[in-house]
């Protein structure tokens, strides 16, 4: 087993995190993430970890929001950082739903990339009707909030939006002419 994946159960077990029944969208609506493998379909467990002061994020997730990591039979796991979540829910509450739908793009999708979950996490927020033009709005200035990002998320929030938007666009078929750049 891994060494993170050992030291995130370690912490779950240890009682530094609690398993949530669903998540609980900036709206109040309780969703869950689910994954089929094999046939079998599963509910995505969330843990979350950390009981620390704002800016004291938990280090098995690397500073980050939220991650996913397989359990030790493969199933994904999402990992939130109570504090970080916290913040987020005081500061950008709109942030919460999309962190979500970003993991659970992860989650159901292992072999997406932080574009191809940004992007997924967009579309899936449009497909739930929660998508409009001042959440939009929204998400993007929270990530442009973000100078500088690791190189996986394009270096800064900015780019890392422009992007997102970009894949938005090409996922719904859209020519460039009307792509991110024009909107935002």
């Amino acid at each position: 087993m891994p060494v993170m994946v050992r030291l995130l159960l370690a912490c779950a077990l240890a009682g530094g995190a609690g398993s949530a029944a669903a998540f609980e969208r900036s709206d109040g609506a309780q969703v869950r993430c689910e994954v089929e493998r094999d046939g079998e379909r599963r509910a995505v467990q969330e843990v979350w970890l950390g009981h620390g002061e704002s800016g004291d994020r938990h280090p098995a997730l690397g500073g980050a929001a939220a991650a996913v990591r397989p359990d030790p039979d493969g199933w994904p796991v999402i990992y939130f950082d109570v504090v970080t979540m916290r913040t987020f829910r005081q500061s950008d509450p709109h942030m919460l739903d999309f962190i979500f739908y970003h993991e659970c793009a992860h989650a159901t999708g292992p072999e997406r990339d932080e574009l191809e979950a940004n992007c997924e996490a967009f579309l899936e927020l449009e497909r739930q009707g929660l998508m409009d033009e001042p959440l939009e709005r929204a998400i993007a200035a929270t990530h442009r909030k973000w100078q500088r990002l690791p190189s996986r998320y394009g270096g800064s929030g900015i780019t890392f939006w422009e992007k997102t938007l970009a894949c938005v666009d090409a996922r719904r078929g859209l020519p460039k002419t009307e792509s991110a750049a024009d909107r935002h």
